[in-house]
């Protein structure tokens, strides 16, 4: 493929923009569906190409890699991706050839999920994370490291051949991780660290804060922090401590970074006591060390009073230390006395100032060199305190006008965080939702709404492409009338310049009247429609009955001007049928009532109804129904009403001699839009074609395509838009591909099967 990388970024950002836009509507919401169907079609299309499609953690820090690409924070949502990975404990995953829309959502969705349940507790990894699906297999990696510094993804972690040849793997024993042994040991799941205790010293050394996350990580499985915390400390105390004596310049301190590694969000997670353990446990190591020091004090009594003066030198309180340290020392069978003497030695070595002899010149040049520094600190903390202020001013200003722009707002504002809680509220939304501010901070919009409404979300559509822009009608339903209102709410997603969803703005629009204005224009075009019919039928009768000569011989400018009368009486007929579907669509009062037949004879007695037109103006209507059946369960005279307004749009708008053909064949599925068996139908003509800017819109209410079409064709605009609600309610889709004077395709995807949404 050509600039693969590219590829790779562009569907690394569609997963990213996936997994966030779950994270705030649901996955049957209108921007769901059209950013998973974007993010499969990318998928499909890379497919097509390599056997997989591996996304993963990287190397470096906040670095992902789709195959072999290494993406930096430069790319839209790798920092945030990365984090949900690794806060997942997600390695990476392969997406497979045969990936399907099902699988995908799914895993998205999972990934959108919350990591907290709502008392609190860590949420448990949704099981596709953990296991996969058929065709998204969850890898466990390693990186290692070629000659000419390139990064590759290696074998899974278990059972994976390395790559060989000038190599240097990253991890030194290919069978586990010591992150993996530790969380086993500590968990139950083995009796001991597989790795030797040299080992588990270097991995401490080189990435402390892995090892505080294993910790974590398996205190959260077992829900024993205590427990966990303690055993690890017995088996660093019995295995380790020598090494740390032994090796590290400053003890004390390495201790103090591993505990500081424990931050104060992953012990929250715990009970109250979480830290007060791990102080304990902090000095319960650092006894560990002394008594190895002890035993070096015996042999070398200045090498292990160094030692100890080492470990406890950042000690605040080491008095707090000593009794814990004799209490250990006699314990394991060493004289009292003796304990109590190498105390007071290391008291003594921990009392030591030793004076630092400094020239006068050297002594003078230092004072200066404070006080300088004591004049320029002055100065910079004046300076930033300064330009604090003037931001600080300038902020309140802004604030100011800000909250006077809302406070006058006709519409409802609501500022929500990236969780859904209301942040802010002007008095037009307090006003239409009966609550003030105060009341519905770090609250969801629908826990605002008071007892007497009922919620109800319409669906929303996108604006103008731009999938951070929704529009929704929320519906407030009441048993009083008075109370009943319908808002408009028009969201926008707020993002940082990072691509981190931070929350959402909404405006919320009384259209209450805009909407009963709406039911009353209906209302009274049913009603019309109903009045036009009865005396129209009587006319119509009467028209027929002249023309039979039943009544009495005509003469032939008679029989014309009748003839005349009854063709506009059909079209007027044609256009209140019309207009009485398109009302009952739009009530929803319009029930499909499914039976099994053959597409292909509806197709045949639909060309035959409109041979007569076709051949007075020249043009061939070509269908080849093949001899394989084409079976449906569906509404069969809906179906028809279909065919008909799409084969009548295109003879009256193909000039004479022109050509239409239908085209209808079977399906396992269509991407996107039909996940089951179906049938696809395409009537396709030379007519005059359809501008880019009319395309949408004709399947519009009213609406006709802007350019002239033949002379004499006329349209009321309904036919598209009926034929359109017709394949929605069997759960199809209808589009319209076009070119200006090269004719269009119309086409419409319906199920083979039926089935009642209901």
């Amino acid at each position: 493929m050509a600039d693969t990388k590219s590829l790779h970024k562009e569907v690394f950002k569609s997963l990213f923009l996936a997994f966030k836009r779950l994270s705030l509507y649901s996955v049957e919401h209108p921007i769901s569906k059209e950013i998973l169907s974007n993010l499969f079609t990318m998928f499909s299309a890379l497919l097509k190409e390599q056997p997989e499609v591996l996304v993963a953690v990287g190397l470096n820090a906040g670095e992902m890699v789709v195959n072999n690409d290494p993406l930096d924070s430069a790319t839209l949502g790798v920092g945030e991706v990365c984090d949900k990975f690794k806060s997942l404990k997600l390695d990476g995953a392969a997406f497979q050839a045969g990936l399907t829309h099902q699988e995908l959502s799914d895993f998205v969705r999972a990934m959108a999920a919350s990591a907290v349940l709502d008392g609190g507790r860590p949420a448990p990894v949704p099981e596709i994370l953990l296991q996969g699906t058929e065709h998204i297999k969850i890898r466990k990696l390693h990186y290692e490291k070629i000659d000419d510094d390139q990064k590759v993804v290696g074998k899974e972690a278990a059972g994976g051949s390395k790559p060989s040849g000038g190599v240097e793997s990253l991890f030194e024993d290919s069978r586990k991780e010591v992150y993996s042994e530790i969380k086993e040991f500590l968990t139950g799941k083995t009796p001991q660290i597989e790795a030797d205790s040299e080992r588990v010293f270097e991995e401490l050394d080189r990435n402390v804060s892995k090892v505080a996350q294993a910790v974590i990580d398996s205190a959260k499985e077992t829900g024993d922090f205590e427990g966990v915390i303690k055993k690890f400390v017995a088996w660093l105390s019995e295995h380790v401590v020598f090494h740390l004596v032994e090796k590290k310049r400053d003890p004390g301190r390495f201790i103090q970074k591993l505990f500081d590694s424990f931050h104060k969000e992953d012990l929250s997670a715990f009970s109250s006591s979480a830290e007060s353990v791990i102080e304990s446990c902090a000095d319960d190591i650092k006894i560990a060390m002394l008594e190895a020091a002890f035993s070096v004090y015996r042999a070398s009594p200045k090498k292990g009073l160094g030692s100890a003066a080492k470990i406890l030198a950042d000690e605040e309180d080491p008095q707090r230390i000593f009794p814990k340290l004799i209490e250990r020392l006699t314990q394991a069978g060493n004289p009292a006395e003796e304990a109590k003497a190498f105390v007071e030695k290391v008291e003594a070595e921990l009392a030591k100032d030793e004076d630092v002899l400094v020239s006068k010149k050297k002594l003078a040049k230092l004072t200066r060199l404070s006080e300088r520094f004591d004049q320029e600190l002055g100065r910079r903390v004046t300076a930033a305190t300064q330009a604090l202020t003037r931001e600080n001013s300038r902020l309140t200003v802004e604030k100011e006008r800000a909250e006077g722009v809302m406070r006058h707002l006709a519409d409802g504002l609501v500022v929500v965080d990236s969780t859904g809680k209301i942040v802010m509220m002007n008095p037009a939304a307090e006003k239409m939702m009966g609550r003030e501010m105060k009341e519905s901070v770090g609250q969801s919009l629908a826990e605002c709404i008071k007892d007497e409404h009922l919620l109800a979300m319409a669906k929303g559509s996108l604006e103008e492409g731009d999938e951070t822009k929704i529009t929704t009608e929320i519906e407030l339903k009441s048993k009083d009338e008075l109370t009943k209102r319908i808002l408009r709410a028009s969201g926008a997603v707020v993002e940082n310049e990072n691509g981190k969803t931070v929350g959402m703005v909404t405006v919320l629009s009384d259209v209450t009247r805009e909407k009963e204005l709406d039911e009353m224009k209906a209302n009274f075009v049913n009603l019309v429609t109903h009045e036009l019919r009865t005396p129209m039928v009587a006319i119509q009768k009467s028209v027929e009955l002249i023309l039979s000569q039943t009544t009495g011989p005509i003469n032939d400018d008679q029989q014309r001007f009748l003839a005349i009368s009854k063709n506009n009486l059909d079209r007027l007929n044609r256009l209140i049928n019309d207009l009485l579907d398109m009302a009952r669509l739009d009530a929803g009062r319009v029930s499909v009532r499914p039976v099994s037949f053959d597409l292909r004879d509806v197709i045949k007695d639909v060309c035959s109804t409109l041979a007569s037109w076709a051949g007075d103006k020249q043009i061939p209507v070509l269908y080849e129904p093949g001899t394989e059946p084409m079976t449906v369960f569906a509404d069969r005279d809906r179906i028809t009403q279909v065919l008909v307004n799409l084969l009548g749009n295109a003879l009256k708008f193909t000039p004479v001699k022109g050509e239409v053909r239908v085209f209808v064949k079977s399906l396992d599925s269509k991407e996107g839009l039909c996940p089951e068996p179906c049938v696809e139908v395409a009537v396709t003509d030379t007519g005059i074609g359809i501008d880019p800017k009319d395309v949408e819109r004709i399947f519009n209410k009213f609406e006709q395509a802007s350019l002239v079409a033949p002379a004499g064709t006329t349209g009321t605009g309904l036919g598209l838009p009926i034929a359109k609600e017709i394949v929605q309610l069997h759960h199809g889709a209808m589009w319209v591909e076009s070119e200006k004077g090269k004719g269009s395709r119309f086409i419409f995807v319906i199920p083979k099967q039926f089935k009642d949404a209901k």
